[in-house]
């Protein structure tokens, strides 16, 4: 094998980065780059007698996709004599890592082991199996169990646990796993293997009775689930595991039911993180980039979970919307809308409307619809209207004549009279009221130059009356006062989402999640579907969450909570399209200063760019705090 080092490019595609951390013996990982799909994947260079078998082992793999399995993207050999496999990275902590801060609680090693099995069912449904669990191919990735080595690492072990019982040794390893994360001892197979690399931190093996049978669960744990002890007792017992589960899906029934991946929160007191005061960041920090806080999540641990990202599959694109995201091109096809509708035509129209971009043989010459089967709008020409306003949700029934069509939100296409453009000519009105005030004002001028004289101004005091006609006139009158800060605390009522994505006529960005993000409750979230780039994945330019007061109050700071730091972000005064009045990148705790406070019964955080999560590009709102 020719040697590799950072910078290397393997068969014109892969470059390759730095290192990463592998325990298998036979193997070197590389953090990498793919030229070509544009993306970070993680290539393992292997070696060794077993390395054919690994290869064979990693393409029927490929053929295996869950999200809770890191997914094999190729694999081959370079003109060098480089044996490569390509996956996703890496991400996320194992378990060994999870293990070592404290041991979970028997839920969580439930929950653990349970998304392991589901995941390896489906491996197993297709003929694939891992044949190589341990505490280092199981991840804990935040809201998600991600399971590595598929295929690859039972390869590498021995190239013959492949065809010796595989489904039953995953289904000993998934129970092995479950042991190990409530007792930190090991009973599964022997990793002081050659396989496994010597500098590798490998756990204590599980003690063992007379007869040879690993120590019973409830004698290590107390209060342990009867089911999950025997489950224990029946898989490493002296007979080698006969009567216990022989598949990854004996092991999903066995665990089923369980709740949502929070393992930090499952850890005992005393190891549980120490919670740190919110950190206070003014817009300057978030411009800067200093002493903005590491990336963390709350040390409640509980991330939601949804079917969506579980159904998006390994591109996590929505169901029934086109694939790529790059470079996409709107279509109103694609989502189930009807084509554009040519607007009605105005008074008088000649011959030969609707103007052009629209194919006249589908429309009339007052851009009537013709009969099905006709040719229809062509969609190759610039959308082009005439120069005139119209309402966006149709056009009032009310009106002059002239037949002209339009799209109704909730019906379809129909036919309504077009409006008449009509109304009062202010022109008139206000060249009037300015000759009535320059007559009013030549009046005045008169009236003082044959008013008495300064001794009797003086002894004259201002009526009411004249005060008020003064102001009405224009005279005397004051400069507008700016709005004053207001005794009503801010407090917010409601909330609704500016530009939610759409699927089906569905919004699919949660508007069931908005009120998770003002319910004063900071283990609870609002959260976006997850993108494959930052800007929306291409679908979208923004979106904005619109918070109505309960009343007009005065608003001098704005604090966001998330799971998720960065993007772009930006506070408005009102709705789309008011003033901005802070913007900034988001943090765990992000505060944005206003320089004056800023009365108002209604602001916007105004969203451009996503935070970036392991599995893509999604916003987790905690809390928005008003003050």
């Amino acid at each position: 094998m020719s040697t590799v080092e950072p910078g290397t490019v393997l068969v014109e595609r892969y470059r390759l980065r730095q290192q990463a951390s592998t325990d298998l013996a036979a193997a070197t990982a590389w953090e990498a780059y793919d030229q070509i799909l544009d993306r970070e994947v993680r290539v393992t260079l292997v070696t060794g007698p077993y390395t054919g078998d690994a290869l064979d082992a990693a393409r029927r793999a490929a053929l295996v996709t869950d999200p809770r399995l890191v997914r094999v993207l190729d694999a081959g050999s370079d003109g060098d004599g480089n044996k490569y496999v390509v996956t996703e990275p890496h991400t996320g902590t194992t378990l060994t890592e999870v293990i070592s801060s404290g041991l979970v609680d028997e839920q969580q090693a439930r929950v653990i082991v349970g998304e392991a099995a589901s995941a390896l069912a489906v491996a197993h449904a297709r003929g694939v199996h891992h044949a190589a669990l341990r505490p280092e191919a199981v991840r804990v990735d935040g809201h998600q169990v991600r399971v590595t080595g598929l295929g690859l690492d039972g390869g590498l072990a021995s190239g013959e646990t492949l065809n010796v019982k595989p489904a039953q040794l995953d289904a000993q390893g998934l129970v092995a796993l479950l042991y190990y994360a409530m007792t930190a001892r090991w009973p599964g197979q022997d990793l002081e293997a050659d396989w496994i690399a010597k500098d590798t931190l490998i756990p204590l093996p599980a003690q063992l009775d007379d007869s040879g049978a690993v120590a019973p669960l409830s004698s290590l744990v107390p209060h342990v689930d009867t089911e999950i002890d025997a489950l224990v007792a029946r898989t490493f017992d002296a007979s080698g595991g006969t009567g216990g589960p022989m598949n990854p899906d004996d092991v999903t029934a066995a665990l089923q039911p369980w709740g949502e991946v929070s393992v930090v929160a499952s850890l005992p007191g005393f190891v549980q993180p120490e919670p740190e005061e919110p950190r206070r960041q003014s817009i300057a920090e978030a411009f800067g980039g200093e002493g903005v806080p590491p990336a963390r999540r709350p040390v409640t641990g509980r991330i939601a979970r949804t079917d969506e990202t579980m159904a998006m599959g390994a591109g996590n694109v929505p169901a029934g919307y086109p694939e790529p995201q790059n470079d996409y091109t709107y279509e109103p096809q694609a989502y189930g809308q009807h084509a554009p509708v040519p607007p009605p035509p105005p008074e008088g129209a000649p011959a030969g409307y609707p103007p052009a971009g629209y194919d006249q043989a589908g429309y009339d010459q007052y851009g009537q619809p013709v009969a099905q089967g006709q040719q229809q709008y062509n969609q190759q020409q610039p959308q082009q209207y005439p120069p005139q306003s119209f309402a966006p949700g149709g056009y009032p029934p009310e009106g002059g004549g002239g037949g002209g069509g339009y799209y109704e939100q909730d019906g379809g296409f129909a036919t309504q009279p077009a409006p008449k453009r009509g109304g009062v000519n202010p022109t008139p009105i206000v060249l009037g009221l300015v000759g009535v005030a320059v007559v009013a004002g030549l009046i005045w001028a008169i009236n003082a130059m044959m008013s008495p004289s300064s001794d009797m101004i003086a002894d004259a005091s201002p009526s009411a009356s004249a005060s008020a006609s003064a102001g009405a006139d224009g005279e005397g009158s004051s400069e507008p006062s700016a709005p004053t800060e207001t005794e009503a605390r801010p407090v917010i009522d409601s909330a609704t989402l500016l530009g939610p994505l759409e699927s089906g006529g569905q919004p699919i960005d949660h508007t069931e999640k908005v009120e998770l993000a003002y319910d004063t409750d900071p283990a609870t979230f609002y959260f976006t579907t997850t993108y494959q780039q930052a800007q929306f994945g291409g679908f979208k330019d923004f979106l904005g969450m619109e918070l109505r007061l309960r009343e007009p109050a005065s608003v001098s700071k704005i604090e966001l909570l998330t799971n998720t730091p960065g993007g772009k972000v930006q506070i408005l005064k009102g709705g789309e399209g008011g003033d901005v009045l802070a913007e900034g990148t988001f943090s765990n705790t992000t505060t944005f200063e206003l320089s004056e406070p800023v009365v108002s019964d209604t602001f916007t955080i105004w969203i451009t760019e996503l935070p970036q999560v392991s599995d893509g590009f999604r916003l987790e709102l905690n809390e928005v705090v008003l003050s």
